[in-house]
């Protein structure tokens, strides 16, 4: 009995008598149904503005810029940015594959490793991940509004509450967006992806200028050697380096996990390929040599580099142009926080319990969780910023990542039975009542010794493991997974079995 429909090569949907069967399922609600081949309409277009909205936000232009705050020269800073991103390019390419290919949500996509109830606990770190995030975008956000509002109020605290006011409300400007669902966040994106470059290319003028007026050009600032006392008192260049690869891959091992929620919407796997190769790392090398040139020429006016953008606005004496720019800054995060810090933590929240908690719920409870996250801590300098937060987060979430990669690929060969995903009577992706120990295990066993050294537990030893952790945790956790599932059958569908529930209409 057929149960899917491939519609175009290597494309699936669920057939009508399917979405039928499964209407009371416990297992399905509106926003975790597969996407319909009439939804995937996203162009190659569609997903590279994705990414350069992701991509071009205030904390953007501070992955190395932090580095360099922290001693590291700006050359190596960029080469230091460029490996990250790209060895994290290549989980997010992979898991992409199965969105795009069954059309299904992260925390559906999750089911297939850690069975159905399993499944909430990586739906639940991304969501708690991205929640973070979504913090830190407000908070970064929110001193944009602070800044306009202090353009109309001479006696306005910009630094002090009236940052928790504009917090305040770029949190209620994000709720508002974050209701209207995901084609409210394409036309943000592809409206929003423009205005950035603009931005960008202000902020490179106004560099410029300010290095000029204080003796110091643009090969001055790039060719700038390393700050050997503060290097070695952060633990060294070579920790420093080490961790900021870490933490560059960190800052997109969230979306690594959930970026079937967008893929999904992709019209093949051509343009999802497609799209985030030709943006995503051109995008974020632009942003870091920004971001590097604001470091040095803030290090010359101020005595210390800046790794946070906003605090230009507290450079501007023109009024008009604190509004522009804070306008700008506001259009950049939201891009950045609506893809990719809001839909993850909405449909996590909603996996909980399908029936009950719906996407716009969880829209709601990411936004109060951003209020008890205090993301005027988790942005506090740079150290606590590039190592505390993105280390940790690479810590815990690289090896996710590893298990979906690995279960998909290698143990389940592509071939998913989507209905089994939702079915309440179907056991194909129990394991032991709803829950895949040998993913737990794989798991834990990954993050728990780079953990210790994020922690600042067990010395040298897991100092610099812990520098490491999202490459260790990811070899660890893939190699271990495929290991313990060499006995596990009943999950694997395959050819024949896919074939005989698979019609093929194209």
């Amino acid at each position: 009995m057929y149960t899917q429909t491939e519609f175009s090569e290597g494309l699936f949907v669920l057939n009508e008598d399917s979405l039928k069967e499964l209407a009371g399922s416990k297992y399905m609600n509106d926003d975790l149904i597969p996407t319909s081949q009439s939804e995937r309409t996203w162009t190659t277009y569609s997903v590279a503005m994705l990414w350069v909205g992701m991509v071009i936000c205030i904390t953007g232009f501070s992955y190395a810029a932090a580095l360099i705050a922290l001693g590291m020269a700006p050359i190596p800073a960029l080469i230091n940015v460029l490996i990250g991103n790209a060895i994290v390019l290549i989980p997010l390419q992979l898991n992409s594959h199965a969105g795009t290919r069954y059309g299904i949500p992260f925390p559906v996509f999750a089911r297939i490793s850690f069975g159905k109830v399993g499944s909430q606990i990586p739906s639940l770190l991304r969501a708690l991940v991205a929640a973070g995030w979504c913090a830190i975008q407000c908070w970064v956000g929110g001193a944009a509004f602070s800044s306009i509002i202090s353009v109309f109020s001479d006696s306005w605290d910009t630094d002090g509450t009236g940052r928790y006011v504009g917090f305040a409300l770029f949190l209620i400007v994000t709720l508002i967006l974050g209701l209207k669902g995901s084609e409210g966040i394409k036309w943000l994106e592809n409206i929003g992806s423009p205005i950035l470059g603009i931005l960008c290319i202000a902020l490179i003028f106004w560099i410029v200028a300010e290095g000029n007026a204080n003796g110091v050009s643009v090969g001055d600032m790039f060719f700038a050697p390393n700050d050997q006392a503060l290097l070695e008192a952060n633990g060294g260049f070579l920790y420093v380096f080490l961790a900021g690869i870490t933490s560059n891959i960190a800052v997109w091992a969230t979306l690594a996990l959930n970026i079937p929620d967008f893929s999904r919407y992709a019209k093949s796997q051509k343009v999802q390929f497609r799209g985030q190769l030709y943006a995503m790392l051109p995008s974020v090398i632009v942003l870091a040599t920004i971001g590097a040139m604001f470091a040095k020429v803030t290090e010359v006016t101020t005595g210390v580099a800046q790794y946070d953008p906003t605090a230009v606005l507290l450079q501007l004496n023109n009024k008009f142009l604190v509004v522009i720019v804070s306008l700008g800054i506001i259009i950049g995060t939201l891009t950045t926080n609506m893809a990719a810090n809001v839909v993850a933590p909405a449909n996590g929240i909603a996996n909980l319990a399908p029936r009950k908690i719906s996407y716009r719920w969880g829209i709601i409870i990411t936004c109060i969780l951003c209020i008890v996250y205090r993301p005027w801590w988790i942005y506090g300098d740079a150290g606590s910023f590039m190592f505390t937060w993105l280390g940790t987060c690479g810590t815990i979430l690289g090896p996710v990542a590893a298990i979906l990669v690995a279960d998909y690929f290698v143990i389940k060969k592509k071939r998913i039975n989507v209905k089994a995903l939702y079915d309440e009577n179907d056991d194909t992706y129990n394991y032991n009542g709803g829950w895949n120990i040998r993913a737990i295990v794989a798991w834990v066993a990954a993050f728990i010794i780079p953990l210790l050294g994020d922690l600042g537990i067990g010395g040298a030893f897991t100092m610099w493991v812990s520098a490491n952790s999202y490459v260790v945790g990811f070899i660890i956790a893939f190699v271990l997974y495929v290991i313990l599932m060499k006995s596990e059958k009943k999950s694997y569908i395959s050819e024949e079995k896919f074939n005989e529930i698979t019609e093929k209409t194209y």
